[in-house]
Formats: structure tokens, C-alpha cells, sequence
């Protein structure tokens, strides 16, 4: 329940700053670091039972609250992870970086998708 009251003000708070008219996107970023999108034109919000609803008309998202670590407004949709990798080995490495773009300080010890370069390659790789 104090879930779900801090998220309705969390919506409050975000409608009285800004208009969703403004964005092409609302993104949900889940804990585990994945991200979800769905176009604002047309959005409706429901809250039933723990579960986010959220749906435009044509497409519908129904996400467990305690899996929703934050939603924002935004002007870029969430881009798709066709195949992702093993870890290549330590000394082929030269750096790890979040999906988002931030540079890790060593090897990713969370849960989730990472960007590792290398000489030769970038990869996209699961960290399980």
C-alpha cells in the first residue's frame, strides 16, 4: 500500500512539472536494470492488485509494482536486445559500461545487461 501511494504522488508530483503532451514516451526502468516504454499518446494508468496497467489504445503493459524500480518521461523509446553474450575472458576485456552508458570500474557484479568492448568487439552480455 505505501507502494502504491508513493507512486501515485511520484504521478502527482511528475504532472505538475511537466506534461506528458511533451514527451513521446513514458519508460519504466525495472529492478533488474531493464527498461519498458509505451507511446504517452493516448496513455491511461490503472493500479489494480500490485500491478501497473498502462496502455495507449494499441499496446498495454501490465507490470508488478515491486519489479518497477522508476518510470520517466521521455522523447527516446527503449531499444530492443536482440542476442546477448557470455562474458569474454578477463584479458580480451578493456571495458564495461551499463546500458545507459556508464563506465564500470572493473567487472559487473549485479544481476543484468552490460556493454563490454574489447579490442576486436563490443558486446552486449548477461550477467546472471
Amino acid at each position: 500500500m505505501k507502494k502504491l501511494l508513493l507512486i501515485l504522488s511520484l504521478l502527482i508530483g511528475l504532472a505538475s512539472n511537466m506534461k506528458a503532451a511533451d514527451y513521446n514516451y513514458l519508460v519504466f526502468t525495472m529492478t533488474d536494470g531493464t527498461t519498458q516504454s509505451i507511446t504517452v499518446t493516448g496513455l491511461q494508468l490503472s493500479f489494480t492488485d500490485g500491478y501497473l496497467t498502462a496502455t495507449n489504445g494499441t499496446e498495454t503493459l501490465t507490470i508488478p509494482l515491486t519489479d518497477m524500480q522508476k518510470m520517466a518521461f521521455s522523447n527516446d523509446a527503449t531499444t530492443g536486445i536482440n542476442h546477448t553474450a557470455s562474458l569474454p575472458s578477463d584479458g580480451d576485456v578493456m571495458s564495461y559500461y551499463t546500458l545507459d552508458g556508464r563506465k564500470l570500474n572493473g567487472k559487473p557484479t549485479y544481476k543484468g545487461v552490460y556493454i563490454v568492448k574489447t579490442n576486436t568487439k563490443t558486446y552486449k552480455v548477461t550477467v546472471k
